[in-house]
């Protein structure tokens, strides 16, 4: 009886894919902008405006990928939204001590998520490296090039 139970529970996830898992709010097709504080991208990105992490930045990962990221601030917390020149888009949320910035980011859907280190410079652009579920064992390096 115990092995039928284990079994009927474990059906259901293995026959759904992973984005099922998430909130419905992350699957949508007004990527990011119903994801909270996306919603207020706007008004947060004025108000950030005095914060010299915050803003809208050229940036480059790896060897191809280049592209825009947006980062404002949510009381103590950063959000990036990243736009590649590819159209494709990802959200990450950060942490910053000191010269250290972290960030988790997400794609839609649930197609990837990965972790950044950066240094912030004296001017205060970003130097890292990344990692995700899709690039396992590897870093590649990323960083902002000049704010917009």
């Amino acid at each position: 009886m115990k092995k039928l139970i284990l079994l009927l529970l474990f059906i259901p996830l293995v026959s759904c894919d992973i984005s099922s898992l998430f909130a419905p709010s992350l699957n949508m097709d007004d990527f990011p902008f119903k994801i909270e504080p996306f919603n207020q991208k706007s008004e947060l990105m004025e108000t950030s405006k005095n914060d010299p992490l915050c803003g809208t930045f050229k940036y480059y990962s790896g060897e191809s990928e280049n592209g825009v990221v947006d980062i404002f601030k949510y009381n103590k917390v950063y959000y990036l939204h990243y736009q590649r020149d590819d159209n494709a888009q990802y959200v990450g949320i950060g942490i910053k001590n000191e010269n250290n910035f972290t960030v988790t980011y997400y794609y839609p859907n649930g197609t990837d998520f990965g972790i950044v280190y950066y240094k912030i410079d004296e001017n205060n652009l970003l130097k890292g490296f990344w990692s995700s579920f899709n690039t396992p064992g590897e870093l590649i390096k990323e960083g902002t090039t000049q704010k917009l």
